[in-house]
């Protein structure tokens, strides 16, 4: 399991966030990231075909603000969806909305899909 010992895991999941120990929350948390920055290393060093350690500071320092700034605009539209996961919350208490579009809006807000390509423009 290398560095990480895995508390003892409740036998029933739960969706109730409240029944986690911080040992649990720290051992899924660590281990998620460490297996998910090994593959993405890997993945990125193969694809990329280089020597990534061989890079100069300047090099770094420009890659990290450049992330930096996508950091930015993820975090925005992540927010925004929060607020909409939270007005769907409020639609579907007063009932102004059925659970079949409640779904269908809720399965569109949180799906892994990636951006959506530009429509194509012509200078006509």
């Amino acid at each position: 399991m290398g560095l990480f010992k895995n508390p003892e895991q409740k036998q029933n999941e739960s969706l109730e966030l409240n029944d986690m120990t911080p040992e649990q929350d720290a051992f899924d948390i660590w281990s998620k990231a460490t297996s998910a920055g090994f593959d993405k290393y890997i993945k990125g060093s193969e694809e990329h075909k280089t020597q990534f350690w061989t890079a100069g500071a300047g090099w770094y320092a420009q890659n990290l603000k450049d992330e930096q700034l996508d950091l930015i605009s993820y975090l925005h539209h992540l927010t925004e969806r929060v607020k909409l996961c939270h007005l769907l919350a409020k639609m579907m208490r007063d009932e102004e909305v059925s659970l079949r579009d409640a779904s269908t809006l809720l399965e569109n807000l949180v799906s892994d899909r990636p951006p959506q390509s530009l429509p194509n423009q012509s200078n006509d």
